[in-house]
């Protein structure tokens, strides 16, 4: 068995710039949970689809996985990874983050794993509403589900924006 690389967190925490490095630097295929939850013009894909595909990435025999995706997906990909990345950052730290990329994006630097038929200049409200909702909502759950499997794997646990670049 291949090394699986999980990588979760808030978003614009540069879970998919950690991602596309540690694939390449590592010679391993790079999954995007985003790729897959979004069709064009930021239409949600269905579900069931998503759910598959991510379980059919998990069960491959090495990969880098970022991003979310449904509970039960989560939890697959945190079960079978040999490595966990949480992202985790301060809520400012996120919001500071995606307010770069947002203005990088719409000066034409086009990010880490663009979204075919999708203007990530038209989602900027919706992704600081997301990011607020995930660190109130959903973050204790991934929390736990992160604590529940990082057990006798590599676990890194990313709390400033500086360590990013020491992820090897």
């Amino acid at each position: 068995m291949g090394e699986r690389i999980a990588i979760v967190g808030n978003g614009g925490g540069g879970k998919s710039t950690v991602a596309a490095r540690l694939a390449t630097s590592r010679e391993l295929p790079y999954y995007s949970v985003d790729q897959v939850q979004w069709q064009p013009g930021w239409t949600a894909a269905p579900s069931a689809d998503v759910a598959s595909v991510l379980d059919g990435w998990a069960d491959r025999p090495e990969w880098v996985i970022d991003g979310w995706g449904p509970w039960p997906s989560i939890e697959r990909r945190l079960q079978r990874a040999t490595r966990i990345i949480f992202i985790d950052f301060p809520l400012w730290a996120h919001f500071w983050l995606a307010a770069e990329r947002q203005i990088s994006v719409a000066r034409g630097v086009p990010r880490a794993d663009p979204i075919d038929g999708c203007d990530d200049t038209q989602i900027t409200r919706r992704l600081f509403q997301t990011i607020w909702r995930v660190d109130q909502e959903a973050k204790p759950e991934l929390v736990r589900l992160v604590e529940r499997h990082q057990h006798g794997k590599v676990y890194e646990h990313i709390t400033s924006p500086d360590l990013l670049d020491g992820i090897q």
